[in-house]
């Protein structure tokens, strides 16, 4: 006799984890919103191996000290995933920094920090993690690249930023075109605001928290800022068989802020 109640909490954790035993590398997944995605794929089952600078607050996830804009760093953290894991079934490119500066009193230096940091450590993940996702024995392969909706509109101030959020979006087209026949599927998310200790920090400059926090919530539709775990649910989601018919998108998550005109104040 079947017991249906057995049945149903097994399609049950079917049904919830989408990743679960695969091997997920998280880059700058030690605070933030990429700490939130690798617990993220942590929680539905997955191995995360964390590749930063420092190690996350979270001794459930693994780390691997890395240089995301170093080849030869990129290379040592692969070796170490094929020796210990012996495949990669996702990446996470999440690595990432942004600075405040007009483009008229931008210095060359700090153009090509961001530059860096941005988009040459998408590349060079992307390149040396390409022979461990075909050696036969990934599951599902899938890169997932976290851009920016200021690659798609801009902010004063933010050139730099929007410029390599822009690159890493084109980039994730061609990944997806030229690795699609490897059977990896390549996608982007675009987050608006998000809540982080980083945004928090920058609100707390303007005497009228309430007020200044009031108003950024009202230009999205859905009411509030977002969270670090919508950004998280949308990466488990990419990269999860559920997602297998889409690649080479990139997906806003930004409350509706996009979808919304700005009016004046009348």
């Amino acid at each position: 006799m079947k017991d249906w109640g057995l049945i149903a909490v097994g399609l049950l954790v079917i049904m919830t984890n989408v990743t679960s035993d695969r091997t997920v590398i998280v880059t700058g997944g030690a605070q933030n919103i990429g700490l939130a995605i690798a617990k993220g794929f942590h929680a539905d089952g997955a191995t995360v191996i964390v590749a930063d600078l420092n190690p996350p607050d979270d001794n459930t996830l693994l780390f691997r000290k890395t240089n995301v804009v170093d080849e030869d760093s990129v290379t040592t953290l692969m070796e170490h995933v094929a020796s210990t894991h012996g495949r990669l079934d996702v990446l996470v490119n999440n690595a990432g920094i942004a600075i405040e500066v007009p483009i008229k009193d931008m210095i060359v230096d700090d153009w090509d920090r961001i530059m860096m940091v941005n988009v040459r450590s998408v590349f060079l993940m992307t390149k040396l993690a390409f022979p461990l996702m075909t050696n036969g024995v990934s599951k599902n392969p899938a890169i997932v690249n976290i851009s920016s909706i200021e690659g798609l509109a801009a902010n004063p101030n933010h050139g730099v930023y929007g410029a390599s959020k822009g690159a890493v979006s084109s980039f994730t087209h061609n990944t997806a075109l030229e690795y699609g026949p490897y059977g990896i599927r390549c996608n982007a998310i675009a987050p608006g605001w998000i809540n982080t200790p980083f945004n928090e920090q920058f609100l707390e400059q303007y005497p009228n928290l309430e007020k200044v926090t009031s108003e950024i919530e009202n230009l999205h539709p859905v009411g509030r800022l977002g969270l670090p775990e919508d950004i998280a649910n949308t990466a488990v989601y990419l990269a999860s068989e559920k997602a297998g018919f889409i690649t080479g998108q990139e997906i806003v998550v930004a409350g509706g802020r996009m979808a919304k005109l700005p009016l004046p104040n009348l």
